[in-house]
């Protein structure tokens, strides 16, 4: 032990201010998720001064990020004024003695001086058994070569002391699983008395490879008993951690689905989503335009080079009799039983589980238990891919082929997996049988809405019949057809799906089926609206009627079309027109006779009582009682989505946003179940207003967000529309004006002019009159519109109070009368916002006719109803005008209003109102009490730093994105800490926050 005492002695010479070892602050951007073992380190460094060291193993997966860990680990030591040494082991030559040990030494031989080394070595002569370009005089023979490799060892413990010059001293064995056996029994007598050694390790090791070397993994088994080893199992990175690491390489701007598409492929090894990345750069597939990341591919096709030959590198390494396993592994659609893949491989019981034990020791191969039987997977797709990529097709398809006959031997009824594997064994398999699972399994997925997979087997099967000419199977082909038009128009893709359902046409008039030729003309119709070719829409739903009129024993094909018709007349606001097919569609469900249709009638209901093609036709009251009726009938998720989703527009019509956001939710829901990524973005678009509508800001930008990723992931038809107007109403309605112009801007892209969709153009309307109304623009508005109101379908009570406003901007005063009569004219107790809305802009009529006592009152009046609605900001807006009338007659009260007004405008964090409320406070002298001086320097000092830095770059106007960029967090984490300063402060917005910082001078500069 005297050479531990020594070297202690020498560490303790060194100076033992505070900053010997600090106590360190892991930056997030430089390890994702490993952070709970660097924070371990500098205790550990710091146990060294009293002589107690430590063995640290980083264990894990290939690419899991070991040797990026034992850097940091090196950098921090480094930092600790500590001395480090680096040895590496390689699977080349690994049976080589010392390999590690020898690199290690020279390493540091390469930058010193002759004259140190030879001090270093000085009176070493054992070291010339390793070190043979030395010149060491013959050491003594001893004949026991026990002995003489204890002198070896001791020899080498003096030189590695020697080498740490008195300084705390950190060993990085890299690639230990590769270590030579007396390598191996160095590094354990190097161990013995660790714990009284100022001595740290650091071994990286494969937990994979280590299986395959039984003196690494002795080594190992060994150090688990001592107090001094420490064991870091890297685990793969979550998704949030994946999120972390692609924000720190790219910026937190990133294509919209992106991050799921590199966890599907890297399952969250670092290793292979940087190499992922540097192809997707390299190859052009990921780029930037405008500063914006373009995705150009929804998936990888190609594996990047370096990860396949690592990959097959770990392949080539197993054992001959291991390939058949992991080729029946590689090619089974995700997980095979022991039963099947046993079968499969023809091996005898001992072998078969003698492969599976080295292929997963090997990291190939894992296991899991489903409904009490052993199941096998390969344990990373990309692997999974690469083995895949690496077998010849015939090879592969004659597997295939063998799969099948084994699978439905055992009585297998999974048509998924039996799809998967025909599609595999291509000509191999029977083309008729092939033909009929092709479509089992199309017929699956379209029921589940998985529609790009039943599109791939619809095409699988009419390519098959139409290439193998089979004559039995012909009459099939132009259900297909229709199928592929289908399930193409879900997927957006309107082109594809347009020809597909002509080409069906074609082939039915055939077999002159008029039925099905009736819906394909109704299929037409919905894929060319969606294409915004309306007029051609249109025509194509009129012929399609007009044939399936004619089908008098087949009543269901014209309730169809009638039930679109519906829809259709109402965005075209043919009013007449609607009512005749409302009374047509409750003739014909009569009819049809089914559950199913008597729901679509009720929900046709929910809709006439909702559609303001008529005002009349308006009813909250009578879409309650109907919605109830539709909750108690026979009905599909389909029917019944559309239910509850009309029902939420007309409850937000009328600003009954708690009972709209009931049923919004409800359609929500069904969206999720079905899978259709289109109605999620519609339910968000009301639950978007329903959250607005009651002041709920923090729950309305989340979904807005949600309701925009969503559509972009689809990126066509009215889904990307919903989207626009769902982010343009919010930064409309809360004042952002500049960013609501920008989706209005990329709106009139997408929309072409004249648009035509009348409801997609009252939607747009609030969004326009808001911004006009915001930067002064009102009469530019009102000229643009050749000074005449609009028929408005859609938002039927908002959109006159916009448009009323904007005509008093305009200088229509008599125009905005007509507008506020308009607003009053229906019944009081069923719709209140159209009251308050009346109620609001005759109070600004009058102010402008000089009626100011009349304009108090309707005010007044209105603030009472927005509050019955329970819509607090409508309810401050109408109070800031009644203070403002209020300001010269009775300041004292205008004062109580501002106050009030200034209270639920930072509540809600109403900037742009916020603002007007302060210019008016000022206006009327009202100063703003100020926190006691001293008791605001307590609560800076509560705030955290990464607090403080958070409040800083707000008082610089950055949003919560740049926030999250400049301190490298996610927006989330931003929020989390906006709102941990706001409850400590005692305040509640960002202009509060702002002023509080320059009130008290914490560091923010004055503007």
């Amino acid at each position: 032990m005297e050479r531990i005492y020594r070297l202690r002695n020498r560490i303790a010479e060194i100076p033992q201010g505070r900053d010997v070892f600090p106590i360190m602050t892991v930056k997030k951007s430089q390890m994702m998720e490993r952070e709970k073992y660097l924070n371990q380190i500098p205790a550990i460094l710091a146990n060294l001064m009293d002589g107690k060291g430590a063995i640290v193993a980083i264990m894990g997966e290939p690419g899991i990020g070991k040797t990026r860990l034992s850097q940091e680990i090196m950098h921090i030591a480094s930092e600790h004024r500590c001395k480090i040494l680096l040895g590496r082991s390689y699977s080349v030559g690994s049976d080589t003695a010392y390999t590690p040990i020898l690199e290690m030494l020279n390493h540091n031989f390469r930058g010193a001086s002759p004259e140190k080394v030879s001090a270093w070595t000085k009176d070493l002569p054992d070291l010339g058994k390793l070190l043979r370009r030395f010149r060491f005089p013959e050491p003594p023979q001893v004949g026991d070569p026990a002995l003489e490799k204890t002198r070896l060892f001791e020899s080498l413990v003096c030189l590695v002391e020697r080498m740490a010059e008195g300084q705390p001293l950190v060993i990085i064995q890299e690639d230990l699983h590769f270590a030579d056996p007396a390598s191996l029994e160095f590094l354990h007598y190097l161990s013995r008395g660790m714990n009284i050694s100022p001595l740290m390790m650091v071994c990286t090791i494969d937990t994979f490879e280590l299986s395959a070397n039984a003196n690494a993994n002795g080594f190992i088994q060994s150090l688990r008993k001592e107090e001094f080893f420490k064991e870091f199992r890297l685990n793969r990175l979550s998704e949030h951690g994946v999120a972390r690491l692609l924000a720190d390489r790219l910026g937190t701007a990133l294509p919209d689905g992106f991050i799921p598409l590199i966890m599907k492929h890297s399952e969250g090894v670092p290793l292979f989503i940087d190499e992922l990345l540097h192809s997707l750069l390299e190859t052009g597939v990921l780029s930037m335009q405008d500063g914006v990341w373009i995705l150009s591919v929804r998936s990888i096709e190609t594996i990047p080079f370096r990860i396949k030959e690592l990959i097959k590198e770990r392949i080539q390494r197993i054992h001959s009799g291991d390939h058949k396993v992991l080729l029946y592994a590689a090619i089974s659609k995700s997980i095979v039983s022991h039963r099947i893949l046993h079968q499969l491989t023809q091996m005898n019981e001992d072998d078969f589980l003698s492969a599976i034990q080295r292929l997963k020791s090997s990291g190939l191969l894992y296991e899991e238990i489903q409904e009490m039987e052993v199941h096998y997977g390969i344990y990373h797709a990309l692997v999974k891919d690469v083995v895949y990529e690496e077998l010849p097709i015939m090879v592969r398809r004659r597997a295939y082929k063998f799969f099948i006959e084994v699978l439905e031997e055992s009585g297998s009824d999974d048509v998924e997996y039996l799809a998967h594997l025909y599609d595999g064994a291509g000509p191999e398999a029977d083309p008729i049988r092939t033909v009929n699972v092709f479509l089992l399994n199309a017929e699956r997925a379209r029921s589940l809405h998985a529609y790009a997979s039943a599109a791939k087997y619809y095409k699988s099967a009419l390519q098959l019949i139409q290439t193998n000419k089979m004559a039995e199977e012909k009459t099939r082909i132009p259900l297909l057809l229709k199928r592929l038009g289908e399930a193409h128009k879900m997927l957006g893709e309107y082109s594809e799906a347009g020809r597909y359902c002509l080409e069906a046409i074609r082939t039915y008039v055939q077999y002159d089926d008029q039925k099905e030729i009736a819906r394909l003309h109704g299929l037409l119709s919905l894929i060319f609206w969606e294409s915004r070719e309306i007029e051609q829409s249109v025509q194509y739903l009129e012929d399609g009627l007009a044939i399936a009129r004619k089908q008098l024993a087949s009543p269901e094909v014209r309730y169809e079309l009638l039930l679109t018709s519906l829809v259709y007349l109402s965005r075209l606001k043919r009013a007449e027109d609607y009512c005749q097919v409302y009374e047509e569609i409750q003739e014909v469900h009569k009819l049809v006779g089914t559950p199913r249709a008597a729901a679509q009638a009720k929900v046709a209901e929910i809709d006439y009582w909702t559609s303001c093609v008529f005002k009349e036709n308006f009813s909250p009251r009578n879409v309650q009682a109907s919605v109830e009726q539709l909750e108690k009938m026979e009905v599909d998720d389909e029917t019944l989505f559309r239910g509850y989703f009309v029902s939420a527009i007309n409850f937000i019509f009328c600003g009954r946003y708690e009972l709209s956001g009931t049923y919004s939710q409800k359609s929500l829901e069904i969206a999720k179940r079905m899978h259709i990524p289109e109605y999620e973005v519609r339910s968000y678009w009301i639950q978007v207003q329903a959250d607005l509508f009651g002041g709920n800001w923090k729950l309305a930008i989340p979904k807005m967000d949600i309701c925009v990723s969503k559509a972009r992931r689809i990126d066509v038809g009215r889904p990307l529309l919903y989207a626009y107007i769902t982010k343009g109403f919010v930064y409309a309605w809360m004042g952002n004006f500049a960013d609501a112009q920008l989706c209005l801007d990329e709106l009139r892209r997408l929309v072409p002019y004249p648009a035509k969709d009348g409801h997609i153009v009252d939607m747009m309307a609030p969004i326009e009159m808001m911004i006009a109304l915001g930067t002064e623009k009102a009469a530019d508005y009102y000229a643009s519109m050749n000074q005449t109101r609009p028929y408005y379908v859609v938002y039927p009570w908002l959109n006159p109070a916009l448009w009323g406003e904007i005509q008093l901007s305009a200088g229509d005063r008599m125009g905005a009368l007509a507008s506020v009569k308009e607003l009053l004219a229906g019944n009081k107790e069923e719709n209140l916002f159209a009251w308050a809305l009346g109620k609001r802009l005759y109070g600004k009529v009058d102010y402008a006719l000089g009626n100011k006592e009349a304009s108090v009152l309707h005010f007044h009046e209105a603030a009472d109803l927005f509050s019955k609605l329970q819509m607090p900001l409508e309810q401050a807006r109408s109070l800031l005008f009644y203070a403002d009338m209020m300001m010269e007659g009775d300041p004292e009260e205008a004062k109580n209003k501002l106050l009030q007004c200034l209270e639920t405008f930072e509540h809600l964090d109403a900037e742009y109102d916020l603002n007007m409320t302060q210019s008016l406070m000022k206006k009327l002298g009202v100063r703003m009490p100020k926190p006691d001086a001293a008791n605001s320097k307590k609560k800076e000092t509560e705030l955290s730093n990464r607090e403080m830095e958070v409040a800083r770059l707000v008082a610089e106007g950055l949003t919560n994105i740049e926030i999250a960029e400049a301190l490298i967090i996610s927006p989330r984490t931003v929020s989390t800490h906006l709102e941990k300063i706001y409850r400590r402060l005692g305040i509640n917005s960002r202009a509060s926050l702002v002023k509080y910082l320059m009130d008290y001078d914490l560091s923010v500069e004055h503007h």
